[in-house]
């Protein structure tokens, strides 16, 4: 099973000291033109100005507050909150708490384009008002932005996932693969005939057509970020 953990020791030092990025998975370990990371902003501090000319990102709030800026637009940001910054698009981020800020970012190369203006902070809170069901009612999911709003490719979805304390979700596959981000929570992550235990801040990936679930053995509900991975076709 591949499987990453938070870990300090893989840190990359940018912006002066102010902004440490850790690295989950390389693109080949993925198996797509993607790649996934964690950022952490320490208080006070901003990350500067950045551009990317070809690739989309999409930034999940783990912990912390602070402040996203796309063009001249600004917009605060909090714990669990989602945001999209369309290619070409000036942005930065700040933090305006006490503490850390940290966010799980995924960069990818869309093949249409992204249905965000270069100059408007797309932010979309987690609203447990908003999960559906799947997978036999074991398994609560939302999608805070669309393939269409993305860019694609096709069926390239993200979204929160959810499963209740004492619950395992239902064992199934899907042509695509995942890549799994715990939030909160502790369980066990069946994929294929592996199992292993993951916690907060531990990623594991989904190949496509693999069978998998998670079983949840503590009291307590489980919140992963998944991100569609679809090999081969996303473009360098």
């Amino acid at each position: 099973m591949l499987k990453a953990t938070f870990d300090e020791g893989k840190a990359e030092v940018l912006a002066d000291g102010a902004v440490r990025r850790y690295p989950i998975f390389t693109r080949a370990q993925i198996g797509a033109n993607l790649d996934a990371a964690w950022a952490v902003i320490a208080p006070g501090k901003a990350t500067g100005s950045g551009r990317n000319p070809a690739q989309a990102s999409l930034c999940v709030v783990c912990q912390g507050r602070g402040e996203a800026r796309v063009g001249d637009a600004v917009a605060a940001i909090s714990e669990l909150d989602t945001f999209l910054i369309p290619p070409g698009a000036e942005h930065g981020l700040s933090n305006t708490g006490d503490g850390d800020l940290v966010i799980l970012a995924a960069r990818w190369k869309p093949v249409r384009p992204v249905l965000v203006a270069a100059n408007v902070v797309a932010v979309e809170p987690f609203g447990r008002e908003r999960l559906k069901p799947a997978h036999m009612n074991t398994f609560y999911y939302f999608e805070p932005f669309s393939t269409e709003v993305m860019g694609g490719p096709e069926r390239f979805t993200t979204g929160w996932g959810l499963v209740d304390g004492g619950v395992a979700s239902e064992l199934h596959k899907h042509p695509t693969g995942e890549l799994y981000v715990f939030f909160r929570g502790a369980t066990v992550q069946q994929v294929g005939l592996e199992c292993a235990a993951v916690k907060a801040g531990d990623s594991v990936m989904v190949p496509a057509d693999t069978m998998h679930n998670l079983l949840n053995y503590t009291d307590d509900e489980v919140l992963l970020y998944w991100i569609e991975v679809i090999p081969g076709s996303l473009p360098e």
